[in-house]
């Protein structure tokens, strides 16, 4: 068995709060045997090792940086709102159309940042104070029909058992069928953020802890007198057209993003079992940097802005990864695959010390 030495760079208690963060670290699971997450220790190790104190300056939140985020994807979604409604009444059907079109799309690029910045809440790195934390993500969870800790509850699972016949998100855990699984990753693509909404109050009463359930309860009660305040006091107009059908493109970005990366991967590999897309800037930008989603997942405890700089200072001590130009070049391979039922993992690269950037791709 391989022995995973202890990350040097842990700082605090609290740096340990999640399990998704000891598996990462140290491989300690506390339900069960997991090789797995033993082996995703045993990787992280091994591309870090000498980085430790770099990896540390890296997981402090920084509040002006959060404030920021909140400051532009708020104001982002307020002035695409504006111009959705502008769109609305407006006198002009074609300039109507193109207004709508257009306010629509910027509220979908801010809701779906704003479901990122949950996605940090889950993962602790939001805030530093956890009760913020908390009700911070709760609120960003508000604003796309989530519970954060619904959310939290089975995304922890995902992590700490990603490689494992008990993470919820791997389809082979579900059927052996080929056709099946592909059948699961086009779903994914299409609806998958919409059947994950729907469904996740089933899959926590299921699978979470009672803690976790009564945490979920609690939001959802919450959720059930914002959004009924919200229905009564707001113009429906303006939510419908600001917030409810913007929700729609956002979900499919989410699809998109999450298919990308996890999807065709070989999840007992650690270095394959996620993906990182050399995205374009103003991608990885709305992306929050989501896009290095194979360096998330070895360390959880980063905050997604500071996700880049994880993979300059790892990628290049890869043995292998897996990766794509694009989102666009990685979809293009899923569909060529598809057609032949492949299930081989779709760019698997050699990384380089002469460029961070993914060179030598097999695929894309």
């Amino acid at each position: 068995m391989t022995h995973v030495l202890p990350d040097a760079s842990r700082t605090s208690a609290d740096d340990l709060e999640l399990a998704s963060v000891r598996a990462a670290i140290r491989g300690e699971v506390e339900r069960g045997p997991n090789e797995a997450a033993r082996r995703a220790a045993a990787a992280r190790a091994n591309i870090s090792k000498g980085l430790e104190r770099d990896i540390a300056a890296l997981r402090v939140p920084l509040l002006a940086t959060r404030v920021a985020e909140l400051a532009m994807f708020g104001s982002l979604w307020a002035l695409g709102g504006w111009v959705v409604m502008a769109g609305v009444h407006a006198s002009s059907p074609p300039l109507g159309v193109v207004l709508r079109v257009a306010g629509t799309l910027v509220v979908a690029l801010a809701l779906h940042a704003i479901a990122l910045l949950l996605h940090d809440g889950v993962h602790h790195t939001l805030l530093r104070h956890r009760g913020a934390n908390r009700w911070l993500s709760v609120l960003l969870g508000a604003s796309v029909l989530m519970s954060a800790s619904a959310y939290q509850a089975m995304h922890e699972r995902h992590h700490i058992f990603l490689g494992d016949a008990r993470d919820p998100d791997d389809y082979h855990n579900y059927s052996g069928d080929r056709r099946l699984i592909w059948a699961m990753h086009y779903l994914r693509l299409l609806v998958g953020s919409f059947l994950y909404i729907a469904l996740i109050p089933v899959m926590v009463a299921k699978r979470a802890t009672r803690s976790e359930q009564r945490r979920v309860m609690q939001e959802y009660a919450v959720l059930t007198v914002v959004y009924a305040a919200l229905w009564t006091w707001v113009p429906h107009s303006l939510l419908v057209h600001a917030w409810l059908v913007p929700i729609i493109p956002a979900g499919i970005m989410f699809n998109i993003r999450s298919l990308a990366a996890h999807g065709i991967t070989d999840s007992q590999d650690p270095l394959l079992a996620s993906r990182s897309i050399d995205a374009h800037p103003v991608v990885a930008f709305f992306f929050r940097n989501e896009n290095y989603h194979l360096e998330h997942h070895l360390f959880p405890e980063i905050p997604s802005y500071n996700l880049k700089a994880v993979h300059r200072l790892v990628y290049p001590r890869m043995p292998h990864a897996a990766t794509s130009r694009s989102y666009l070049a990685f979809l293009r391979a899923f569909v060529r695959q598809s057609i032949r039922l492949d299930e081989s993992p779709i760019g698997v690269v050699t990384p380089s010390d002469a460029d961070v950037s993914p060179p030598n791709r097999r695929g894309s």
